[in-house]
C-alpha cells in the first residue's frame, strides 16, 4: 500500500516541479522584455530553473538518489535550502506588509527616494513614488520636500533633478523642493537628507519618506540604523515586477541583517 502511494505521488510531484519551475523561469524571461537586467529580475529563474530541470528529468534524479549516497546528500541540502528560503520569504513578506500603512500627516520633511530614470524621465517605479509624494504632501502644505538621488555612470541628469521637474509639473511649489543629488544608495539617501533636514529644521523635525511598498520596511530599518526616525509612505509598485521585487527584498533583508546594516 505504501509503495502504491509513493508511486502514485511521483507524477503529481513531477508535474508540480515542472509547473512551478516553468512559471518562475517564464517570469524572468517575460519581465526581461520590459525591464533592465537586475538581480531581482533573474531571481525567479535562479529559483525556478533547477525545479524545472528536476521535474523534466525526475526519473533520472530518483535513480541517482537511490544509487549514490553523495547525490542523496546534495539533494537533501538543496531541499533544505529551498525550505529555508520559503520560510524566509514568508517571514519577510509578512513584515513588509505589516509596515506598509500610511503614516499620519504633520510631517516637517518628506524625503522621496530615487527609483531610476531614463534620460530625463522617471521610470514607472519612480513615477509611482512621486505620485504618492504629491498625494501625501497635499495634506502637509508646509512640509519641506527632499528629492534624493544622484547620477549613475550612464546618466545625463541626477535623479533629484528629474524628480524635482516632475513634482513642479505636478503643481508642487518649487520653493519647497530641495535636491539631494549625491546619493547612490538607500543609506546615502537618508544620510545626506538627514544633513539637510538638520541644517534647515533642526534635530526634532518629524520626517517621513516615500518609496515603493515593498521597500518601506527595509528603508525604515536603514534610516533608524543611521539615527533618523522616519516613517514610510508606501507607493504602488509595478504589477509585473511584484514577484521579482518581493524575492529581491527577501534576499536584501537577509543580507542586510547578516551584515549588521539593519
Amino acid at each position: 500500500m505504501d509503495t502504491q502511494i509513493r508511486l502514485s505521488s511521483k507524477p503529481v510531484l513531477r508535474a508540480a516541479f515542472i509547473i512551478v519551475g516553468g512559471l518562475l523561469t517564464l517570469d524572468t524571461l517575460l519581465v526581461y522584455t520590459r525591464s533592465s537586467l537586475t538581480f531581482g529580475l533573474v531571481m525567479p529563474a535562479i529559483i525556478g530553473f533547477p525545479l524545472l530541470v528536476i521535474g523534466l528529468f525526475m526519473p533520472l534524479f530518483l535513480k541517482l538518489c537511490r544509487s549514490s549516497r553523495g547525490f542523496r546528500i546534495i539533494a537533501f541540502m538543496a531541499s533544505l535550502t529551498y525550505a529555508l528560503f520559503g520560510v524566509l520569504f514568508a517571514v519577510t513578506t509578512a513584515l513588509i506588509l505589516a509596515h506598509s500603512t500610511l503614516p499620519a500627516g504633520g510631517a516637517d520633511a518628506v524625503i522621496v527616494l530615487g527609483g531610476g530614470i531614463r534620460g530625463s524621465t522617471p521610470t514607472l517605479t519612480l513615477k509611482y513614488r512621486l505620485d504618492a509624494a504629491v498625494d501625501y504632501i497635499e495634506g502637509d502644505p508646509g512640509a519641506l520636500v527632499i528629492v534624493s538621488g544622484g547620477m549613475g555612470a550612464d546618466e545625463r541628469f541626477t535623479e533629484a533633478y528629474v524628480m524635482k521637474n516632475y513634482l513642479i509639473a505636478a503643481g508642487v511649489d518649487p520653493e519647497r523642493i530641495i535636491e539631494e543629488d549625491r546619493s547612490l544608495s538607500t543609506a546615502e539617501n537618508f544620510e545626506f537628507s538627514r544633513g539637510i533636514i538638520s541644517e534647515r529644521l533642526g534635530e526634532n523635525a518629524k520626517v517621513v519618506f516615500v518609496t515603493t511598498r515593498f521597500h518601506v520596511f527595509r528603508s525604515e530599518l536603514t534610516a533608524k540604523k543611521l539615527g533618523l526616525e522616519a516613517e514610510g509612505v508606501p507607493a504602488r509598485g509595478v504589477w509585473y515586477l511584484t514577484l521579482n521585487d518581493y524575492l529581491r527584498e527577501c534576499a536584501a533583508l537577509t543580507l542586510y541583517f547578516l551584515r549588521g546594516d539593519i
